[in-house]
């Protein structure tokens, strides 16, 4: 379960909010009042870097104001398609269950645009998304916030499966009691409020349905960018961080440390110098990334042993067998069984 770390990329949440305001005839020029945004900002590479909290939660108290409407997060929300997300709206609908989509949710959380802690839970006859208080919001802006972000988790399950998807029961962290048959009729199922964190739970039926755009090969491929852009968020927090990602920068290749140390503009004496002082070196980075991307591979795809040894840069799955067992203790395949 990864948490937030950066919010700079949630500028990208601003079109698609945007294009729903203009259908309900609010210009996007008042939409933006106050921000320090223009439109052209939106599209502009690198825009992400100079985007603050501080100017998302303008942008959206405008919306509620511009709207008065404080149901506006139940609306927005059906705008949010898997495609808004980008890379992990696309490893999301290549996986080749809703289970394991929903694994990569948890796993790359911080690049949806909640500002919540994104979890899923399996247990019985229930699979649970569960989104707790993780960047604190701001009390008017709450009740938007949770709407916003169930209302897209359900719609973007509807879309990744392409059939009817029915909550069994959803809480929410505020209190709207008042409005119970609103939010019932919205999402179809029963309600509970002022809850200490929200949830979608869903029949544990629901979740071995095959997603009709199932790839695990594309969702491993599209899951290792999606680490890259973790990492990303992550860098200049530490060298080490840098160097990491540079190593996932490609899938299935893994650089030499000479490699890594030109893109470093440095020499890889300097490079081992520099890893050194952060208690780290090459080697290790490299093993400790081959093996976080294993047990995904292990647990969020079906992907054959020979693929995954393949993506890790081994040469054969006996390599990699051996090497896993080092990791962890047991072999790939038995890993595999107790993680599903």
């Amino acid at each position: 379960m990864a948490r937030k770390v950066d919010t700079t990329h949630h500028i990208r949440a601003i079109p698609p909010a945007l294009d729903a305001m203009k259908t309900m005839g609010f210009a996007p020029q008042d939409c933006l009042q106050g921000t320090d945004l223009r439109l052209s900002d939106l599209g502009r590479p690198g825009a992400d870097i100079d985007f603050t909290l501080e100017q998302e939660f303008q942008f959206h108290r405008n919306l509620l104001a511009l709207s008065d409407n404080p149901m506006l997060g139940l609306l927005l929300g059906k705008s949010y398609l898997l495609e808004s997300y980008g890379l992990l709206g696309y490893a999301f609908m290549s996986a080749p269950t809703l289970r394991h989509a929903l694994i990569v949710l948890r796993n790359y959380g911080p690049l949806t645009f909640t500002l919540f802690q994104v979890n899923f839970l399996s247990e019985g006859n229930k699979g649970t998304l569960r989104l707790s208080p993780d960047i604190p919001v701001p009390d008017d802006l709450l009740q938007y916030y949770v709407d916003r972000d169930l209302t897209a988790a359900v719609n973007g399950g509807r879309g990744a499966l392409r059939v009817p998807l029915e909550p069994r029961h959803i809480q929410v962290m505020h209190g709207t009691q008042r409005l119970r048959n609103t939010y019932e009729r919205h999402f179809g199922c029963s309600i509970s409020f002022s809850a200490e964190c929200s949830e979608l739970q869903l029949d544990a039926s629901l979740l071995d349905v095959p997603m009709p755009l199932g790839d695990s090969e594309t969702s491993a491929t599209c899951q290792q960018q999606c680490r890259l852009l973790l990492a990303r968020m992550r860098a200049g927090s530490t060298f080490v961080d840098k160097v990491r990602g540079l190593i996932l920068a490609r899938p299935g290749y893994f650089p030499d440390i000479d490699y890594v140390a030109e893109r470093l503009n440095m020499t890889s004496r300097t490079l081992r110098r520099r890893l050194s002082a952060e208690d780290s070196s090459y080697q290790d980075i490299l093993a400790e990334v081959r093996y976080e991307l294993a047990r995904e591979y292990l647990a969020t795809s079906t992907l054959p042993m020979e693929e995954i040894s393949t993506l890790l840069g081994y040469s054969a799955p006996g390599n990699f067998s051996n090497a896993f067992k080092r990791w962890h203790g047991c072999s790939p395949r038995a890993f595999r069984q107790v993680s599903r």
